[in-house]
């Protein structure tokens, strides 16, 4: 059974998982791209480089930094705390949504599991127990939408995981590197 045909022949809470799942693929994607460009980046961290560099972000980070230099320390390292701070909701940008998913699907994978038990019982209340096709329809619209929450549960929340360690690390390399880079540079 492919996409299309989950679409067309299931209800709207798995068509609502199937967006969801889409959503969190597209921003997982693009925090990727993001995450492997600020890597290159921060890895390769030089005056040379950072001149070259389109990530505004980290050059508006720096050129910050570098514009207090010359002022009081208390406020010089402030100052470096509101920029790491920057950087980080930056790259955090969006993985919040990731995770709001991750809790979402499976409650509304139960939801979609009390609507199917309700057209169970309803096919019951209706035909009775003599034709199981009624009873079947209800437990598959059960099956169906409790597995399609948790599946897009566990990707979201793996995701949100992986995206959210591989940000902190970064963050912890970039602090490391800018303290490397501001000490050369209040050295020159």
């Amino acid at each position: 059974m492919n996409v299309l045909q989950l679409w067309l022949e299931q209800d709207l809470v798995i068509r609502t998982l199937i967006i969801a799942f889409f959503i969190a693929s597209v921003i997982i994607l693009e925090k990727l791209y993001q995450l492997v460009r600020m890597t290159g980046i921060i890895k390769n961290l030089n005056a040379q480089h950072l001149e070259k560099t389109d990530m505004s972000i980290i050059k508006n980070a720096i050129i910050s930094i570098e514009s207090f230099a010359d002022k009081e320390r208390a406020l010089y390292n402030a100052n470096i705390g509101v920029q790491l701070e920057k950087i980080d909701e930056y790259l955090m940008k969006y993985i919040g949504i990731i995770g709001l998913i991750a809790i979402l699907s499976p409650m509304l994978g139960l939801i979609g599991t009390f609507f199917g038990v309700w057209h169970v019982f309803e096919g019951v209340g209706s035909i009775g127990l003599n034709n199981p096709g009624a009873i079947a329809r209800g437990i598959k619209e059960v099956l169906a939408d409790t597995m399609a929450g948790l599946m897009v549960a566990i990707y979201a929340t793996i995701a949100y995981r992986l995206l959210e360690l591989w940000v902190r690390n970064l963050s912890i390399k970039f602090e490391e590197k800018l303290y490397h880079y501001i000490g050369f540079k209040d050295e020159a």
